[in-house]
């Protein structure tokens, strides 16, 4: 069965309308990845303003995004949690690229590329946290694609401890880039919450699935990935970070084009 992942807190916030269409649409998942958001309602019954509330409730920009979800979930083929030691065929790795690219394509928008390249053009002082592990290496490409288009006051925070103290003495004209490849790591959600309470404009890359980091953002782009585990070990794609990313560079590339015109 697809689950949805939901928190304690998500559940707990949903009115008994919400649960019922909720419940029809795990009951019904072949069918509901096929409809379009006035069937679904009609076959409920409710509105399809309904729908769309859930849908935004429990992490999603619409239906059709969750349906979005819902498809992907179902055509995974293969189970990334079992540690089976299957292997994967040349084939399927390439399919499983262009599923991640292609989906992340379907998730970020050119607004939301423009948004956050427009702050990210200011002079606004931008601290990168760096949290460990292959992310590390995501955060610090970013941190180079700012630099080499000649982006000041980018600094790296090497640790939680310094992000903390960093955010704490902060003034509220400054940037926090967040990057996760589960959206579900504790310390970057502790840091998301520290960095909003004082104020700072919050720029996240996040899954497509419930975040809390992404709740706390001002400026939130959304990959697609699936979360893959073997042996206790966690090993989950971030090529689709890296794309969106380049993405971003290039939107930054043409402010900067437009600079130079300027000059």
């Amino acid at each position: 069965m697809i689950n949805l992942n939901l928190s304690d807190e998500t559940l707990r916030n949903l009115t008994n309308s919400d649960m019922n269409i909720l419940n029809y649409i795990y009951q019904h998942i072949d069918e509901v990845i096929t409809m379009d958001v006035k069937t679904l309602a009609s076959s409920i019954p409710c509105s399809p303003s309904s729908v769309i509330r859930l849908c935004k409730k429990i992490g999603f920009s619409g239906f059709p995004e969750l349906k979005f979800f819902l498809k992907q979930e179902k055509t995974t083929s293969v189970n990334n949690k079992t540690g089976n030691g299957e292997i994967l065929s040349f084939d399927e790795i390439i399919r499983n690229l262009k599923k991640d690219i292609k989906g992340s394509l379907s998730l970020v928008s050119s607004e939301e590329l423009v948004r956050t390249s427009e702050i990210l053009h200011s002079n606004i002082p931008v601290f990168v946290f760096m949290p460990g592990g292959i992310t590390d290496n995501i955060a610090n490409y970013f941190v180079q694609v700012l630099m080499r288009r000649g982006r000041q006051y980018v600094y790296p925070l090497h640790s939680t401890k310094m992000a903390k103290h960093k955010i704490s003495s902060l003034s509220s004209d400054s940037i926090l880039v967040l990057i996760s490849a589960s959206g579900k790591w504790a310390k970057t959600i502790e840091l998301a919450k520290l960095a909003h309470m004082h104020g700072m404009k919050i720029i996240s890359f996040t899954p497509y699935t419930e975040s809390e980091i992404a709740k706390y953002s001002d400026y939130n782009l959304r990959f697609f990935t699936e979360e893959r585990m073997r042996d206790g070990a966690e090993f989950t794609s971030r090529v689709a970070i890296f794309y969106i990313i380049d993405a971003l560079a290039q939107y930054l590339d043409t402010f900067k084009k437009g600079d130079d015109q300027h000059e």
